[in-house]
């Protein structure tokens, strides 16, 4: 094909017939930017292609750990949820002075120790974002509700600091001495029903009431952001 073009520029040429030339050159330089062109189409295809790809990859990995996420969560919940009981049932024993349920009171504060803790330093949508990978979520939905997301992980993650100051400031100093925690002997029985440790049960019940309405919210903010995924996911098999 080659050979029969050049052999057809030099027929042109030796004929000296110019105008058929110049539309020769014309529809060969057509024919060069065509190919360009749809070399061109091809790779953008191609690209497209691969980027679809990876933001479909993209997606299954932030489902994968919001549902990780979500199986943890849950299993705090029911932890807080466990301490909030006994808080509650123990504050109703100070409240009546109930002296027959002081083993279970003593209980009760020594597990006051013990807290649900959900913490979440490498949020979704920030690793997203220093690693690059957030230009592959074309779904700016998703975007937006991992963004939401992460602001629930860092006010949980508040929550949790500010429990765990609750132990370490209040908790610890009225409650040492008050029972030997190695033969769960009460030291002090009075000091189980004082006001100090009656307001440390209140706080606590209180932030465990805070603690699981955060909780509630981040479980249907993953829900929703799983959902949606999946549907991205349905739409583009």
């Amino acid at each position: 094909m080659l050979i029969f073009a050049k052999d057809m520029k030099r027929q042109f040429i030796a004929n000296k017939k110019f105008s058929n030339y110049l539309l020769y050159a014309i529809g060969e330089i057509f024919l060069i930017v065509m190919g360009i062109l749809i070399a061109l189409q091809i790779d953008n295809w191609n690209t497209n292609k691969v980027d679809q790809q990876n933001e479909l990859k993209t997606y299954q990995n932030i489902r994968s750990q919001v549902r990780e996420d979500m199986k943890a969560l849950t299993e705090v919940m029911e932890y807080n949820n466990m301490y909030l009981g006994q808080y509650e049932k123990a504050n109703q024993y100070i409240l009546t002075n109930n002296r027959n349920a002081i083993d279970t009171l003593a209980y009760f504060a020594m597990n006051l120790s013990q807290f649900s803790d959900f913490h979440r330093s490498a949020n979704i949508y920030e690793t997203l974002v220093n690693s690059g990978d957030i230009k592959l979520i074309k779904n700016d939905s998703i975007a937006g509700r991992l963004q939401k997301l992460e602001m629930t992980y860092n006010f949980i993650n508040k929550l949790e600091d500010i429990h765990w100051e609750l132990i370490i400031t209040e908790i610890s100093p009225v409650f040492r001495g008050v029972v030997n925690y190695t033969t769960f002997e009460i030291i002090r029985p009075d000091e189980l029903y004082s006001v100090g440790l009656h307001n440390i049960f209140f706080e606590c019940i209180h932030l465990a009431r805070i603690k699981d309405a955060v909780y509630q919210k981040a479980i249907k903010e993953m829900q929703e952001i799983v959902e949606m995924i999946q549907e991205e996911l349905d739409e583009n098999s």
